[in-house]
């Protein structure tokens, strides 16, 4: 062998050595080294390196966000997000406009990799505000990013840290309020600000103890530096949890890691998923029947959560359970956590026994704790509503938006339904809540007046407002969804009735602001047709009202799998000339686009794909505008700071939320008599205080609004787009200190446990220190 090859062939193996090397250092590779034994955490720096290794999809990206503007085309509020109405305390966000820059920026090749560009459109649709309306992409939902607790901090150190006065070098409610704008996805900042600490109905419910400032889809930085009273400091560390379920063993670089989580086959993916959990649509639970209106033992059984009393009745899966207090001679508690259960008639069997047993004990007053109740089955909140007021007739009406696509989907869906229902059984008798065709087919809902529509143009109008066109205001069938779906009391059977247990003025609703989707529904019923009056628990640390219904007040969540299903559903079953008039005014891609923007959204969740539109807007009744209640701000009739003790004796508040409405009438100073309160009068047009902006600095850090564009064009979110460090200046609002004093100023109705000094004992959640994962 001549030097010469000796050379090139000695150069060739350095080179393999060196490129082997390289590879070994990639931090996919590196994550991969570590991923043994089931390992679930990593280090939270290696995991983002790995992530922004990823390249960039750019072509299939493209046809992603063109499928994303399809399926927008059905955010029943799309117009009103663009310019919102006062109700509305975030800034608004035009989305389709986001859309538009999105695609110019992959068309500008600013994106350097595949997560910066999937983390911008995760924050394009964060900055709704909507719990309905989400699209989390699969490149996003690999990792969580978690706090740890110190493996020295145990019970016994944590009563050495005092009272807690900053995060990170900055003031305390100011890191918090940033920190909330940027991972809430409520409308209103104080249940975003609540929903940083542990939530103890919640809890009790999902018996995993899970709040924001412990895991984020954000990268945190390494660690967070916490700082008390008494000058002493923790450093938390943050670590990157892996939330899929598919192993990171084998990765060698960030191609690699695309293949294995962002190349999922739709359809595969999707039989998986019903293979392994089924899809079936909901139904009653085949053992368990209906109870009649007649008392239990109220000796109590297991409760819930240590902090929660025994209970007289509570439901297999803890959605909702019924307590007798021990302190208020005449008072009787509904706790609803939730409205998602695995038995509809369990569910509405505890509320029949807990109502009877407390007209059998000579209970007059009832407290129905909604506390951390994110939804459920939509008309769950219609039989609850019915047992306690069997004799009124639920309102419920609503309307969707108008869109071209929506009209041409109904239109044929309607005038081909029997050749649909025979193709596609399955569709037109299932789905979520059983009214998967109840906005295509104008046959299944009924009219404001509680009539049967026509015709389809009856029912889509469309009816202009000043921000778009409207469907109709149409009801729910609930004779019909009785009979098929959930049991509505007086409905379909309606020899079922039982007595009235409790007078309105006798009833209160116990909120924390994150009431949302079928728990607004409920709410709305209560309140707007019953005039009865609401609490509020926590919030911001300020002298000032807030909202009970933080959360979306949308009546109806869709999954975009569900919608995609049922235009090509629709599209199938039409005759060849509806077909061609589809093909002609929407194009031959839409179906490909829609199909790449579910295929690159994570999977799993009641939908199939954590994808989804808010789909229909609920409207009051009497409202000649028509104003989504998305829109509307409707303050609580009182208001009162959390205490220490109620997060280690929930009875404690049940007390509080009884004494501040029949008792010594105590609230939060300023808390009381807004306008659009149920004491107030409940103007619709009253519109938030400007206290409800007071973000104390907590705008800053989060792509919002028309800011959308600038900041990402700026490159003013430090560490990258997509990272959202949780740093946040304290730039906006009123500034921290008002905030801060008004919490500390406080006596009457306790205190925010992170506002006022505090000495911390108990192992119980009941400061940030102890919120780790």
């Amino acid at each position: 062998m001549s030097l010469r090859v000796a050379l090139v062939a000695l150069a060739a193996i350095a080179s393999s050595i060196h490129a082997q090397d390289e590879a070994s250092r990639a931090p996919c590779s590196q994550l991969s080294a570590l991923s043994t034994n089931d390992t679930k955490f990593f280090p939270a720096d290696l995991a983002l390196s790995c992530l922004r290794s990823v390249p960039l999809a750019r072509e299939d990206d493209l046809v992603q966000l063109s499928g994303l503007r399809t399926f927008l085309e059905f955010q029943s509020d799309l117009d009103y997000l663009a310019d919102p109405t006062v109700g509305r305390i975030y800034p608004g966000i035009d989305l389709l406009a986001g859309l538009d820059e999105l695609t110019s920026m992959l068309e500008d090749d600013t994106y350097e990799n595949e997560y910066d560009f999937q983390m911008d459109v995760f924050k394009l649709f964060s900055a709704a505000y909507d719990g309905h309306l989400s699209y989390i992409p699969d490149i996003v939902d690999v990792f969580a990013f978690g706090r740890l607790q110190s493996e020295d901090l145990d019970d016994e150190g944590i009563a050495d840290y005092f009272s807690l006065i900053s995060i990170n070098g900055q003031d305390v409610v100011a890191w918090l309020n940033s920190y909330a704008s940027q991972n809430g996805r409520s409308q209103d900042p104080d249940a975003n600000y609540n929903q940083v600490f542990v939530n103890i109905p919640k809890v009790a419910y999902q018996a995993a103890e899970t709040d924001y400032f412990a895991v984020s889809r954000f990268y945190q930085g390494d660690d967070t530096v916490l700082t008390f009273a008494n000058e002493s400091t923790l450093d938390v560390m943050t670590r990157a949890q892996l939330l899929s379920n598919k192993t990171l063993e084998g990765l060698t670089d960030g191609a690699s890691f695309f293949d294995r989580f962002c190349s999922n086959n739709l359809t595969e993916m999707i039989l998986a998923q019903a293979n392994a959990t089924g899809t079936a649509p909901l139904q009653t639970a085949t053992n368990v029947t209906r109870v009649p209106y007649e008392s239990i033992s109220t000796e109590g059984v297991a409760p819930p959560h240590p902090a929660y009393p025994s209970p007289i009745a509570i439901s297999s899966d803890k959605s909702v359970a019924g307590y007798l207090s021990e302190t208020n001679s005449d008072l009787a508690i509904l706790s609803v956590p939730s409205f998602s259960t695995t038995s509809p008639v369990e569910f509405e069997n505890v509320v029949r026994q807990l109502l009877a047993t407390a007209s059998e004990t000579k209970r007059t007053k009832l407290v129905i704790d909604l506390r951390g109740n994110g939804g459920g089955t939509i008309f769950l909140a219609y039989d609850l509503f019915r047992q306690l007021f069997p004799t009124e007739v639920p309102y419920g009406a609503g309307n969707y938006r108008a869109s071209e696509l929506h009209n041409f989907t109904g239109r044929v869906a309607s005038e081909n339904i029997d050749a649909l229902g025979a193709a596609y059984p399955e569709l037109v008798k299932s789905g979520v809540d059983g009214v998967v065709l109840n906005s295509f087919n104008y046959r299944e809902p009924l009219t404001v007046d509680n009539e049967q529509f026509t015709s389809w143009e009856e029912f889509f109008g469309p009816q202009e407002t000043d921000r778009g066109s409207f469907t109709s205001l149409n009801r729910f069938n609930l004779t019909d969804i009785s009979a098929t779906t959930i049991p509505i009391l007086g409905y379909a059977d309606g020899n079922t009735t039982q007595p009235r247990t409790f007078a309105p003025e006798d009833i209160v609703l116990l909120h924390d602001g994150t009431c949302a989707s079928t728990c607004a529904i409920f709410s709305e019923l209560m309140s707007s047709q019953m005039s009865i009056s609401s609490i509020a628990a926590g919030g911001r640390p300020q002298k000032a009202p807030m909202q009970a219904v933080g959360g979306v007040k949308g009546s109806q969540v869709q999954g975009m799998f569900i919608l995609s299903t049922i235009v090509s559903a629709v599209l199938a079953a039409a005759p060849p000339i509806e077909q061609l008039a589809f093909i002609s005014t929407f194009g031959t891609s839409i179906l490909t686009a829609t199909n790449k923007a579910l295929s690159r959204a994570s999977f799993g969740g009641t939908l199939l794909v954590k994808a989804s539109v808010n789909f229909r807007n609920d409207i009051r009744r009497g409202d000649v505008d028509k104003t989504p209640l998305q829109y509307v701000y409707q303050a609580a009739d009182c208001r009162f700071f959390y205490t220490a003790t109620m997060y280690v004796d929930q009875a404690a508040v049940w007390d509080k939320a009884y004494d501040a409405t029949w008792g010594s009438m105590q609230c939060v100073e300023g808390s009381t008599s807004h306008p659009s309160s149920v004491a107030g009068g409940g103007n619709i047009t009253a519109g938030p205080p400007e206290t409800a902006r007071n973000f104390f600095g907590g705008n800053a850090s989060i792509v919002l609004g028309d800011d959308l564009g600038t900041i990402w064009r700026n490159g003013s979110l430090e560490g990258g787009r997509g990272s959202g460090s949780g740093n946040a200046s304290n730039s906006s609002g009123n500034g921290s200190t008002e905030g801060n004093s008004d919490g500390k100023q406080d006596d009457k109705s306790g205190s925010n446990v992170l506002a006022v000094p505090l000495v911390l004992t108990s192992s119980l959640t009941i400061s940030i220190i102890l919120l780790f994962v």
